[in-house]
């Protein structure tokens, strides 16, 4: 491996050298051998083909308007194979003596796969059928139906309602009008991809376990990662299972939710890139490249954890020993970006041509994301040229540098710890951060006891966020952990620590200063999930880590207590927060799940049109399932309707071979907007176990809801 440390003053550049001990595991208290079995490499290469494969490619057909399953299936399964032997892993001959796992490594990685299986049954046995649109998840079920069944991303109407009256609207939750019948679904779309390809395979039964699947595959690639950097497999492991008994691991993983399929593209891109860098595979690259750039197919806010690569390009330029390193990292770079700008290119045109008013409405901040990778990229360029021109002159200011390279990590390692506790126990009596008025902030303020301001974010209190889900000992070891690790890194940098700490960091630290989300709990931890969740939890085991080699170095039983009260402390806080409500399953509010949706499209028939009471948002938020698992004509009143204009609609219907239904949430919904008509009661749901919402704690109790809906066929 070419080493990331920076050149001593006078060392002598040797095309392919290596100082003594300057290996990627030659660090003091690392144990010798490869901290992951090759076999746990390879499972990791070829998950990360399949998903960028099987939903890039499967969301450009959804884009082009041509999705089938029979068409993604041969295509997808031939780029997996491409890219796997591309980034096949193969241990490298000419280390010293250790290309064999570490010990313990291989059951580490077996009881991670196992906890991995634990997981996705666990979250799939309780998982969410949320197809109301209220809020996020109901919108990806109902695109990932939609492009299932329909083939793609945009839905006509055509004139089935307009030519009939005027007072409707045909456009549902989570979709934007782009025409006079025509509206496209909300966000990035590879998420609704997978599942849509989930449903394919096996029916609304897989589709809702695909972020199951998703969230187990995302802890083995946060494992992975975790392994090279901190390099105790069984510490990792901890910190790996206190993340997945997490109540907001646990909701991510069981809701339609894009966070999972960002935290495994995310974590195993990370892993994939130190892998190429460190072995010098170009191959290994391409997928990288292609796993993180998969972030721009599942969220508009990508950028946020790419925007550190050019610069850790263009210092891994600079620190490289010879001529020929250098030219090993622009191969790489060039890799790496082979593999990224198709997989960027669909992502980046499926958001702005396929939900382009969402792109409008979040531009001002997006904008703000791109500038800042543009920014880095100008600046990675600069550095390097200004390197090429004056390096010569620079390095002995360099040799300077790292003659006082201990003290200085010291220094940066001090700063960092006292940076975290500060944002945690500091930042919140400082600071009382205001936004928008949010109904439900109030409301929820109100039912807490607390002082009512909708407009307060919480923003200041995100590190208390995640000492009520991982417990207040797992955040002080994120502290600590974090300064050591930066401390480390500054003394000598290794690639999977620095593009851990630049990508994962950056993004953690972003959204912990803002997190730009609703503060209501478990809601707002979702930010949390694909990037800080993970970290916080394996710089804690990186603190616990160090401890036991201080500790070990006096005594070699007290390392190893040290590590096990240090592995408690990951797994036993998070787990005891879970216990009481273990048992959730994402609900979707006041609307109807997906049971109680086929129940109304068996009660309404094949051959009717659907028309929803207007004013009545319960109502409304299940236009968009009606229209993708009914597959029958919906729209709402938008005006009450007389029972002169509510029976000639009927009649059109009617010579249509429909018939008319209207349906709302209560008997008054309906005969408000429909006068003379009697409602009666359709379906009726007990959504059992879903989680209270709460604002100022974890929520720790179920909240049973009940839905309903009411309605009557309309005789022209």
């Amino acid at each position: 491996m070419t080493s990331l440390s920076p050149r001593e003053p006078g060392q002598t550049e040797v095309d392919g050298s290596e100082a003594p001990g300057d290996g990627p595991d030659s660090d003091a208290g690392n144990p010798a051998g490869e901290p992951l079995p090759m076999w746990f490499e390879r499972g990791v290469v070829v998950v990360a083909a399949a998903v960028v494969s099987f939903g890039g490619f499967g969301l450009l057909l959804a884009v082009m308007g041509s999705y089938h399953l029979a068409v993604v299936l041969p295509v997808g399964a031939a780029l997996t194979v491409a890219l796997s032997w591309l980034a096949w892993p193969h241990r490298p001959r000419h280390r010293r003596g250790d290309a064999t796992p570490a010990r313990g490594a291989a059951a580490a990685a077996m009881a991670m796969c196992l906890l991995a299986l634990v997981s996705m049954a666990w979250n799939g046995l309780h998982a969410g059928h949320h197809v109301a649109i209220g809020r996020d998840p109901g919108v990806y079920a109902v695109t990932g139906k939609w492009i299932a069944t329909r083939g793609n991303l945009e839905i006509h109407t055509d004139t089935e309602w307009t030519s009939k009256t005027s007072a409707v609207t045909t456009l549902a939750g989570g979709t934007y009008t782009t025409g006079p019948n025509t509206s496209q679904f909300q966000f990035d779309h590879l998420t609704a991809t997978l599942l849509a390809e989930g449903d394919n395979l096996g029916g609304d039964r897989l589709m809702f376990r695909v972020p199951a699947i998703l969230g187990a595959l995302g802890l083995c690639a946060v494992y992975g990662a975790g392994c090279r950097m901190v390099k105790r497999p069984w510490l990792v492991l901890a910190a790996v299972t206190g993340l997945a008994v997490a109540m907001p691991q646990l909701n991510t993983s069981r809701d339609t939710l894009s966070e999972s399929s960002v935290q495994l593209l995310l974590w195993a891109g990370l892993l994939l890139l130190a892998t190429a860098y460190e072995r010098r595979r170009p191959g290994t690259a391409v997928l990288a490249g292609a796993a993180l750039a998969g972030i721009a197919m599942s969220r508009i806010d990508a950028p946020v954890y790419l925007i550190p690569l050019p610069l850790v390009a263009a210092l891994a330029w600079i620190w490289a020993r010879s001529a020929t390193d250098r030219r090993n990292v622009v191969r790489l770079t060039g890799s790496a970006l082979a593999g990224a700008l198709p997989v960027a290119v669909i992502g980046v045109y499926d958001v702005q041509n396929r939900s382009g008013h969402y792109y409008a409405d979040l531009h001002s901040e997006v904008h703000l994301l791109q500038v800042g990778l543009i920014i880095s990229t100008l600046v990675a360029v600069a550095v390097v040229g200004i390197w090429a021109l004056v390096g010569r002159r620079l390095s002995a200011a360099v040799g300077a540098l790292a003659a006082h390279r201990n003290l200085l990590a010291g220094l940066c390692g001090g700063l960092t710890t006292l940076f975290v506790l500060a944002m945690w126990l500091v930042r919140p009596a400082l600071q009382t951060k205001h936004g928008t008025a949010v109904g439900l902030v109030g409301a929820l303020q109100k039912a807490g006891g607390l002082s009512v301001d909708p407009t307060r974010t919480y923003a200041e209190q995100s590190l208390h966020w995640f000492s009520w889900y991982i417990g207040p000992v797992s955040v002080a070891l994120f502290a600590a952990g974090a300064g050591i690790v930066i401390a480390c890194l500054v003394r000598r940098p290794a690639a999977q620590g620095v593009l851990v700490m630049s990508c994962a960091g950056l993004g953690t630290a972003l959204y912990l200063w803002k997190p730009s989300i609703s503060p209501d709990q478990i809601w707002a931890m979702r930010r949390f999930v694909p990037a800080g969740l993970p970290l916080a939890l394996l710089l804690a085991a990186a603190a616990v880590a160090a401890a036991a080699d201080l500790l070990g170095s006096w005594r070699a039983v007290a390392g190893t207590v040290a590590a096990a009260a240090g592995a408690a402390a990951l797994i036993v806080p998070p787990a005891a927060v879970t216990s009481p409500v273990r048992a959730f399953v994402p609900a979707s509010g006041e609307s109807l799940n997906l049971a109680g949706v086929k129940v109304l499209c068996a009660e309404v028939g094949p051959r009717a049109a659907v028309l929803t009471a207007s004013s009545d948002i319960v109502s409304r938020e299940i236009v968009g399932a009606v229209r993708a698992w009914c597959r029958v004509p919906v729209a709402t009143m938008s005006e009450t309707f007389s029972a002169t204009q509510i029976a000639d609609l009927a009649r059109q219907w009617q010579a249509e071979g429909r018939t008319l239904w209207v349906i709302g949430s209560t008997p008054s919904a309906v005969t408000t907007s429909a006068p003379h008509l009697d409602a009666h009661l359709l379906v009726a749901v007990d959504q059992l176990r879903e989680l209270e919402k709460t604002i100022g704690r974890a929520p720790s109790h179920y909240t049973n809801v009940q839905a309903a809906i009411f309605g009557t066929a309309v005789q022209g």
